[in-house]
């Protein structure tokens, strides 16, 4: 049997022992409290990061199908001009044969290609109405001979070239010059390669480009 005193000592230890014991518990809570609050609120920030690319995704997914669209009518209001209707870098351009337009390494528009040209605009005027259109100007690698006192390099050319249908558009066929502006890439974005006759004649091109609100 115990003494009195060992019954004391019994009795403290297993006080002493409970109080470690809620102790513990204790701090277990809180620590678990913490990780539970922890989690909840990367829980929140991963449902917040979740809503806004979802919401980027249904974004993305309307300017897609506005752009196919405005592709397909575009395509279809066109058909028998030998113009090539495509989304180029999140924009709608209409492609033009250099061909259709010039002679080679020259500037000045063929006189056929100049009703082409009219319904283009046409188009520009009634289906894009407002927006701002880029003219392009493309060439292919080789260098200028026929020209070459006048245009220092294929730069040259395309913008020359790029600009004689600007002011055709505007001058002639009534598209507003707030709308209009020019760029000349020459030979440094190609279609195609440059080591077949096909695949140069692809990269000679004039591009009108609707650019996308908010764009340059």
């Amino acid at each position: 049997m115990l003494s009195g005193y060992g019954v004391v000592r019994s009795f403290c230890l297993f006080g002493v022992l409970g109080m470690v014991a809620v102790g513990t518990g204790c701090s277990e809570l809180k620590k678990l409290r913490q990780e539970n609050q922890q989690l909840n609120e990367q829980l929140s920030g991963l449902q917040q990061e979740n809503a806004e690319l979802s919401s980027k995704a249904s974004r993305y997914e309307s300017e897609l199908n506005r752009l196919e669209n405005t592709r397909r009518e575009l395509e279809a209001k066109l058909k028998g001009t030998g113009a090539t209707v495509r989304i180029k870098n999140g924009a709608v351009s209409v492609l033009m044969p250099g061909a259709v337009l010039f002679d080679p390494g020259q500037t000045t528009l063929r006189p056929q290609s100049k009703g082409v040209l009219k319904k283009i605009a046409g188009v520009l005027k009634s289906t894009t109405s407002g927006e701002i259109v880029r003219i392009e100007g493309h060439t292919d690698s080789d260098p200028i001979n026929k020209q070459k006192d006048k245009y220092k390099s294929n730069w040259e050319l395309s913008a020359a070239r790029s600009a004689a249908v600007l002011h055709y558009m505007v001058e002639e066929c009534g598209i507003s010059p707030t709308r209009v502006y020019i760029a000349g890439f020459g030979q440094y974005q190609p279609l195609s390669d440059n080591k077949s006759k096909t695949g140069k004649a692809k990269n000679r091109r004039v591009e009108f480009v609707i650019v996308p609100r908010g764009g340059g």
